[in-house]
């Protein structure tokens, strides 16, 4: 017999020289046969906690619920991130650096969309542009009535909007008023006179897709032209110019309703006298409305003078005049 320390030297010494220890086997444990159900990390990470959590009374689940709630007030809403969830497994995404990189993407477009606003509204006034969108569909129909049959309105003056203290504080949008001019009839006629261009011209089996772009770029050439000479009149005839550009442009731009109404008799079949009627009776109604509507452009009170008879006067109305007439020409170049 060795001492206890001598026996284990003696031992290790063995199995040192390739003699095979004599120490039992490690302990092995059984493989299962039959597969284990695996119910989620979720399931294993929270039975602790709930199971301590049911078997509290229900004083105790309550204030421990408000304590959660105090420290962390989404650990009691899991309707949001379970309907998050099920939101990027119905797309497919279900791993989390897809879900991560989704997440990514809606922070950067929203980042982006924040900065074109914000730039965007250096060099166009939206909530002035919003004024001439504000329409309805009553004002709509009236108003295009009223590019038609302009002698039939009794009032042209613009309702002012004025404040609490009784102070102007602009013109009433469109909306609520009919003389009030707007950007939503001129945008709609020039989309609907360049696709009647492209009609009439497949009719004629003449179509190419530079006839549009030319049909976009004459409409523009001719709004601008006439903007231009406008600004150009009331700096030479020193008139104070009160009126806003987006007025000018809405103004100009009625005159593709005529064109329309014209192009549209003149495709159905329309030829000879016909079709010059409707010409001249929509050219007269589009400078007849031009010649009422923009007198408060033209001819401000502050500026009309105690005499109507005083000369400075009569050359303002006889450019408001050329205007309106030029109307029937810029008509008949853009019909042709």
């Amino acid at each position: 017999m060795y001492p206890a320390g001598e026996h284990t030297n003696y031992q290790y010494s063995n199995q040192a020289y390739g003699v095979p220890s004599k120490s039992p086997p490690p302990l092995q444990h059984p493989v299962p046969q039959h597969p284990i159900p695996d119910f989620g990390p979720a399931v294993h990470q929270n039975a602790p906690s709930q199971q301590t959590y049911y078997n509290q009374s229900p004083m105790m689940q309550q204030h421990q619920q408000q304590q959660q709630q105090q420290y962390d007030p989404n650990a009691y809403t899991p309707q949001h991130s379970q309907h998050s969830s099920n939101l990027y497994s119905h797309f497919g995404f279900n791993d989390p650096a897809a879900q991560m990189g989704m997440q990514f993407a809606g922070t950067a477009m929203a980042q982006g969309s924040a900065y074109v606003e914000k730039n965007f509204n250096r060099w166009v006034n939206m909530p002035a542009l919003r004024h001439y969108f504000n329409v309805s569909n009553s004002y709509v129909m009236n108003k295009l009535r009223l590019l038609l049959f302009p002698w039939r309105n009794h009032s042209w003056n613009r309702l002012i909007m004025r404040s609490e203290t009784g102070q102007m504080e602009g013109f009433k949008p469109p909306r609520e008023d009919l003389n009030s001019p707007d950007l939503y009839i001129p945008v709609m006629a020039v989309v609907t006179y360049v696709l009647l261009c492209g009609l009439t011209a497949g009719l004629e089996n003449k179509f190419h897709p530079e006839l549009l772009y030319i049909a976009v770029s004459t409409s523009v050439a001719v709004v601008f032209w006439e903007i231009v000479y406008t600004r150009l009149g009331c700096y030479f005839l020193n008139i104070p110019f009160e009126a806003s550009m987006l007025d000018l442009l809405s103004y100009y731009g009625y005159k593709f309703v005529g064109i329309i109404v014209t192009d549209v008799i003149k495709l159905l079949g329309g030829k000879g006298y016909s079709t010059w009627f409707v010409f001249f009776y929509t050219g007269l109604s589009v400078s007849f409305f031009l010649l009422r509507s923009m007198r408060y452009v033209i001819l401000p009170d502050a500026a009309a003078g105690p005499s109507t008879l005083n000369p400075q006067r009569k050359r303002r109305m006889w450019f408001l005049l050329t205007i309106a007439s030029l109307q029937m020409v810029y008509m008949f170049f853009l019909i042709n």
